[in-house]
């Protein structure tokens, strides 16, 4: 009489073997080799790994990694002055020689490559102000990078008690904007520099708003098109990458956790080396590290 065994079947055998890559094993009683703590360690070191090389590649290969983004001058003013209608405010002017100031420190940063208020070499944001020529008597600045549009820029803004104060100011009355592409610090960005005035010469102010008025009844309608800033595509979006191996190293251990218990419970197995609650928190860990070391999206 013919028999087969599949436990003298070395093929049977071997791939019962490799499940317990992905299940506890019954006999030893053991979580599953892909969540044993060699493997989290694994886990753990290629997490630092692709943190050290998103840190190491813009020193090799400036603008390679970067952050997409879609800012334009009009959605800004859309909604920063949105803001300020919420809150009751007066709704600001855009200034020419606000936005040339911001134009101007924006280039300043990408060609000294810093990212502050105050240049490396004292520069601040009042000279450049003042270098266009506009004289005031209250000037206020808030700063963006690594952002994908214009609404997460001003609700950002708004979400930090400083630069709401700026957005919020009711001594403002014009404000002037600087949507920039450039390196800095190696990574392809976008800089968003907004400049905030209220010129000593209110009545000059006055006089260019009749005059708009004016021009807005005498002369024919027409259709006033604000140019927007180039879209960054760099080569490798972090943000877009670092969100993408989060989620896939997260919820291929997750599937792994749900596994080991699901077949622990059907199979009655008590394993001897459990610590699911440590296998979980190594995991948040280290997944909301990568997330934070290369997370978008930083105001000043």
């Amino acid at each position: 009489m013919l028999s087969y065994n599949p436990h003298t079947d070395t093929h049977a055998i071997q791939k019962y073997q490799f499940l317990h890559h992905f299940l506890p094993h019954p006999e030893t009683k053991k979580r599953a080799k892909l969540l044993s703590h060699a493997a989290l360690l694994s886990y753990s070191l290629a997490m630092v790994l692709v943190i050290g090389l998103f840190r190491t590649i813009p020193l090799i290969a400036p603008g390679v990694l970067g952050y997409t983004s879609n800012i334009t001058f009009s959605d800004l003013l859309d909604d920063t002055n949105r803001v300020r209608q919420e809150h009751n405010l007066p709704l600001l002017h855009v200034n020419n020689e606000l936005s040339l100031a911001a134009e101007k420190k924006a280039e300043h940063m990408f060609a000294n490559d810093y990212w502050a208020h105050v240049a490396p070499d004292g520069t601040t944001p009042w000279d450049f102000i003042l270098a266009e020529g506009y004289d005031y008597s209250y000037a206020g600045e808030n700063l963006a990078k690594n952002f994908n549009n214009s609404n997460q820029v001003v609700d950002a803004w708004f979400e930090s008690p400083s630069h709401r104060e700026n957005l919020l100011n009711d001594h403002y009355d014009e404000i002037g904007f600087a949507v920039v592409n450039g390196v800095l610090d190696g990574y392809e960005t976008t800089l968003v520099v907004q400049m905030f005035g209220k010129s000593r010469l209110p009545t000059q102010l006055a006089t260019v708003l009749e005059l708009e008025e004016e021009n807005a009844v005498e002369a024919p309608e027409q259709n006033v098109v604000v140019e927007p800033a180039p879209q960054i595509l760099p080569a490798v979006d972090v943000a877009l990458a670092s969100k993408t191996i989060s989620m896939l190293i997260g919820g291929f251990l997750l599937l792994l956790l749900v596994l080991d218990i699901w077949y622990s419970e059907r199979k009655a197995i008590p394993k001897i080396t459990g610590h699911a609650f440590s296998h979980v928190l190594l995991l948040v860990i280290a997944l909301v590290g990568v997330w934070f070391v290369l997370s978008p999206g930083k105001i000043l």
